[in-house]
């Protein structure tokens, strides 16, 4: 496609909607989005509004006004239905206090959920198809075809539907426990399916053998445990690791499947639209990450300048073969009595144990070291204790990095994408610490 617009993508997305690009979704859907197309760009043409809001579960109704605000030129922001007051009162004041016009033909799409802080990453038609056709030419296909089940107001799901759309691909949109329920006639061996840790867990204990179908198994969204990785690669699951975000417009590094089931366990190479490099490497090799992409989101809405580069706070490290190796947040290293304490490490080690389902480490300021390293933990059995996990791992790992104060809990809070909420971790540690005195050994 020579020129991205709007309006050349609105075309497309009629175009392929004729075609059979929506391979799950019967005439009577298909008629209804038509329906709701055409009277919505009637009635907006007649009474244009500033914006337009997507805020829906269904996915007939989430493409049918992003074909309208793609026909009209309008802002477009993805809402997450699931939004409480908070949220969409910190949204509205944005919104209220932003030059709409500014924003003509740009698409906000909603990030910062763990933090507690709703922000709109700016993207255009040029920065989401610069993604598309960076994952094209990395896994050397003409075609994407993707069965979609994450939602389409988050970037993974968003892009999804661009990539098949741009490139003449076939979309199926279900949820992934229906992933049985999907037509006989799509051969999954030529789709990729995104999963987050999460979804890929439940259905590595139900439909492992579906799973193996798939071209690609492209999971992301958050940091998958070793022992989720393990079981995938004993079921021989077709996995990519990626690491990408909102802000990048999904992903911008990838493994391939063939690497990950020979025990490549990092996020994989750069995909050709995207550049990374490390800021104030340490000898070891550690700095952290700065992202240069056409891909790249303009800014935070209602920023008008672009930006040309992006540091996410993400610690990394790249290997001699071009690797990227995901630590974790610089914000979230640990200094302990003057050491550097990488959170992943140490869950890593944990893991590693057999000892527990799932754990998240964090550094509490500690009047004795600066910071302490807290483990919060659900046991794989009740009758784990804290000193067999510890005395499995003291071996493992350098002395002080091993957990000072161990917070067992029923499960660890992470949101639908499984990624751990920040406010409910501080929360849990919050009131242990009203319960311990606190003083380290």
């Amino acid at each position: 496609m020579s020129s991205i617009t709007g309006e050349s993508i609105y075309q497309l997305f009629n175009h392929r909607i004729e075609s059979g690009w929506l391979v799950n979704f019967p005439s009577a859907d298909i008629a209804r989005l038509h329906r709701l197309v055409d009277h919505k760009i009637c009635q907006f043409s007649q009474s244009p509004p500033d914006f337009i809001s997507i805020e829906t579960t269904d996915a007939i109704e989430f493409i049918a006004y992003f074909m309208v605000g793609c026909r009209l030129g309008l802002p477009m922001f993805l809402y997450n239905p699931a939004w409480g007051t908070l949220e969409r009162a910190q949204v509205a004041r944005l919104i209220a206090t932003a030059n709409l016009a500014q924003h003509q033909h740009q698409i906000m799409i909603p990030t910062g959920g763990t933090s507690g802080v709703v922000k709109f990453a700016i993207h255009t038609w040029e920065t989401l198809s610069a993604s598309v056709y960076g994952f094209q030419k990395f896994y050397q296909v003409a075609e994407i075809n993707s069965i979609c089940v994450l939602p389409l107001y988050h970037v993974s799901g968003l892009m999804q539907l661009m990539r098949s759309l741009l490139t003449d691909g076939h979309l199926a949109i279900t949820h992934f426990t229906y992933l049985t329920s999907l037509p006989g006639s799509i051969e999954l061996d030529q789709y990729f399916i995104s999963l987050v840790p999460t979804q890929l867990q439940k259905l590595l204990t139900s439909d492992a053998d579906l799973l193996k179908q798939f071209h690609t198994i492209l999971l992301g969204g958050a940091p998958p445990t070793l022992e989720l990785l393990t079981q995938a690669r004993l079921a021989q699951l077709p996995l990519a690791l990626t690491y990408g975000m909102t802000e990048t417009a999904s992903q911008i590094t990838s493994l391939k499947p063939a690497e990950f089931l020979a025990g490549n366990q990092s996020c994989g190479r750069v995909l050709p639209h995207a550049e990374i490099c490390l800021r104030a490497t340490a000898t070891d090799g550690i700095g952290t990450i700065s992202i240069k992409s056409t891909s790249l989101m303009l800014g935070y809405f209602p920023a008008t300048n672009p930006v040309t580069s992006f540091e996410p706070d993400d610690l990394g490290k790249i290997d001699s073969q071009g690797y990227l190796t995901i630590l974790g947040r610089d914000s979230d290293k640990i200094i302990t009595g003057g050491e550097n304490v990488f959170p992943v490490e140490v869950m890593a080690a944990i893991i590693k144990t057999g000892l527990v389902r799932d754990v998240w480490v964090v550094g509490v300021a500690d009047i004795y070291w600066g910071q302490k390293v807290v483990a919060i933990y659900t046991p794989i059995d009740l009758k784990i204790t804290t000193e067999m996990i510890a005395i499995a791992i003291a071996d493992k790992i350098s002395r002080y990095k091993i957990p000072k104060a161990w917070i067992q809990v029923t499960q660890i809070p992470r949101n639908a994408l499984g990624k751990v909420s920040n406010q409910a971790v501080a929360a849990l540690v919050t009131d242990y610490e009203k319960t311990h005195s606190g003083i380290s050994e």
